[in-house]
């Protein structure tokens, strides 16, 4: 292959260093991210979980995520948080489940995010 500098059209290019690329790995990635947002599932009970989060549970260190398919995702900052907080879902899920509005079934999960 020649070197691109001797190519006249890519004279002067240089590629990106990894810290000025983005975020996204692939063109499918930042799909994904600009358009989940606008596909996000709409929950009166998850709004109100959101809104009331903190004085449900002040010192749990998880919070809600998003709501998809019947599913709470929790997102959690670590693997350790994980780990912590895993044992804790079952009263987690039984004080949900108490909440005015409550769906039948509560499947939680928990997602790492920073």
């Amino acid at each position: 292959m020649e070197d691109l500098e001797e190519i006249p059209e890519y004279s002067g290019y240089r590629p990106l260093s990894p810290e000025l690329r983005g975020r996204h790995a692939s063109f499918a990635s930042a799909v994904d991210a600009a358009f989940g947002d606008l596909m996000t599932e709409k929950n009166e009970f998850f709004d109100s979980l959101v809104d009331r989060w903190k004085s449900l549970f002040p010192d749990l260190p998880a919070k809600p995520g998003r709501y998809e398919d019947g599913k709470i995702f929790l997102y959690v900052p670590n693997a350790a948080v994980n780990f912590m907080i895993r044992p804790r879902l079952a009263s987690i899920k039984r004080a949900l489940a108490a909440l005015p509005g409550a769906p039948k079934r509560i499947d939680l999960r928990l997602e790492i995010k920073k």
